[in-house]
């Protein structure tokens, strides 16, 4: 289960879009959705996967895995949206094949489930952990623009802070919140 870091896409092509034009797009996107949940305020389920990669025969410390956007800062777990029929186990592990090629094969266990009222929506997110996992971690390179692991004890700089606590709960040394 070891990987290594990478920011291309997994298909290239001669036609793909360049990153100049895709982050734009994709923060123009980003900012579309947020108005749209000002205005229509649905009710929205999403999902994270806190990834783990207990293969590291150095320290013997786990190390989880962090990905990069293109439409916003800093380091956060891989995760989505919830499509219409699909379970959130479903969905963790699609967000994160789409996201990082990576297959999650054992059961991931269920974290927590965190509400998040952010951009005018009423989001809850549940989230997470797995263990077993196989392939070769990629990041799309369109969506998202870099996927490493990280020492959980040597997070980057700017890891979001709601994966900062997310992380700080698993380790036992924050309680389970209920607001992301």
């Amino acid at each position: 289960m070891t990987a290594t870091p990478t920011s291309t896409p997994r298909n290239p092509s001669p036609t793909a879009l360049r990153p100049a034009l895709t982050t734009p797009l994709m923060r123009l996107a980003w900012h579309g959705r947020n108005m749209w949940h000002w205005v229509a305020r649905p009710l929205t389920m999403g999902v994270r996967g806190i990834i783990l990669d207990d293969s590291d025969p150095g320290d013997g410390a786990a190390s989880v895995l962090l990905i990069r956007h293109s439409y916003v800062g800093g380091w956060h777990f891989p995760g989505g949206g919830v499509g219409k029929g699909e379970s959130l186990v479903e969905a963790m592990r699609r967000e994160v094949r789409e996201e990082v090629g990576l297959t999650v094969e054992s059961g991931p266990q269920p974290f927590g489930v965190y509400a998040r009222f952010r951009h005018g929506a009423s989001d809850h997110v549940a989230v997470f952990v797995a263990r077993g996992w196989s392939g070769t971690l990629q990041a799309d390179g369109v969506e998202i623009l870099e996927a490493r692991f990280f020492p959980l004890d040597r997070l980057p700089e700017d890891t979001s802070p709601a994966t900062r606590r997310r992380i700080a709960e698993f380790q036992g040394r924050e309680p389970l919140a209920e607001r992301w």
